[in-house]
């Protein structure tokens, strides 16, 4: 059933869209193909990410700015426009840095294989700690109460934490006794 829908998939598309669509559709998945395959590995930071007003298939187009690093070339920046989802990677932000692969012959062009470092949350807890902008470990309330007393007087004597935030801390955590 797979295989009679594949055969079928460029007649189909060339009766609903064109043959210009259909050939640059098969141009297009061909061209990264070769790239997954031949290309020259390396990696990319995202530097900047701004979602556009654009959407395709529900899924909002972003404005990227990405730093490349790749063996044999100076590091570069480019520009450039993708859904976030194509790059499978769960969390997506500057900072995050992602596997490439570069053709050879024009740095330009590239294909994202996925993130370096999956970060992908062990719990809710984390991904909404992420959101908010804390660490997990803000968020979550240590088992075991000595050794949080005794973190928060190593935070406080490491002026980590001022003495009013000690003392809430430590009411806070005596009062779980």
């Amino acid at each position: 059933m797979l295989t009679a829908v594949l055969t079928m998939l460029p007649f189909l598309l060339f009766s609903l869209v064109g043959f210009g669509a259909a050939r640059f559709f098969f141009y297009s998945h061909a061209q990264k193909k070769r790239l997954r395959e031949h290309g020259t590995a390396g990696e990319a930071t995202i530097l900047r990410m701004e979602r556009t007003s654009m959407q395709i298939n529900r899924s909002y187009v972003y404005d990227f700015l990405l730093e490349f690093e790749v063996p044999g070339l100076p590091t570069y920046r480019r520009q450039h426009r993708s859904r976030a989802h194509d790059w499978k990677a769960f969390i997506l932000e500057p900072g995050v840095r992602l596997k490439v692969k570069i053709d050879p012959n024009d740095p330009q062009r590239f294909v994202v294989l996925g993130p370096v470092n999956q970060q992908r949350p062990q719990s809710i807890q984390a991904l909404v700690a992420a959101a908010t902008g804390f660490t997990e470990a803000r968020t979550v309330a240590p088992a075991d109460p000595v050794k949080a007393l005794k973190d928060l007087q190593s935070m406080l004597d490491n002026e980590l934490i001022t003495q009013d935030e000690y003392a809430q801390k430590k009411a806070e955590i005596l009062s779980r006794l």
